[in-house]
């Protein structure tokens, strides 16, 4: 599939979701048109997750459409982020650059007080907790404390994730050491 191919299926399901026709049972507009990708196009999620944001960044008009519907959708019509969702998009722009800010300049103290493995772990947990959120249609807070339930209810978990963590940075250092 081209990238003209899947501009094509990104427009057709937006247009199918925005129109109801498509039931996406508490499921996510974005997964829904990589879903939608892959079925089309035959290739791996990950594969279609690419392309389309390749998609959307060569076309801001369609990277627009894509946002609006996952705001009528998530946040407006199943009644999560209505203060955000009812801004203007100036200031919707202004929030999102301030949190980004936020989190670019939290990651930098972090790097400059904790250990490589601490940050790592953070990274992780946080990737972990968005995933949840979104499989179990929860908040993010919810999901970080369901998350942290499940750690503290079976230790074998932390030592799964000490274990990728393990992984990651021999991973770092063979292409550290590939690099000299």
């Amino acid at each position: 599939m081209n990238l003209r191919e899947a501009e094509a299926v990104i427009r057709e399901t937006l247009d199918q979701i925005k129109k109801h026709e498509i039931e996406l049972h508490q499921g996510c507009v974005a997964c829904h048109v990589i879903f939608s990708i892959t079925q089309k196009s035959g290739r791996s999620e990950q594969d279609a997750a690419d392309l389309m944001s390749q998609v959307l960044t060569g076309d801001p008009e369609l990277n627009s459409e894509l946002i609006e519907t996952v705001e009528q959708i998530h946040m407006t019509e199943r009644n999560m982020g209505c203060v955000f969702a009812a801004r203007e998009r100036e200031s919707k722009d202004s929030y999102l650059e301030a949190y980004f800010a936020n989190v670019l300049d939290e990651l930098a103290s972090d790097l400059k007080h904790a250990t490589h493995d601490v940050i790592l772990r953070k990274l992780l947990l946080s990737y972990m907790s968005l995933y949840l959120a979104q499989t179990i249609g929860v908040d993010y807070h919810a999901a970080t404390e369901e998350l942290y339930y499940l750690l503290r209810k079976d230790d074998g978990k932390n030592s799964k994730i000490a274990y990728l963590i393990a992984k990651f940075e021999e991973k770092i250092k063979k292409q550290e050491s590939g690099m000299r």
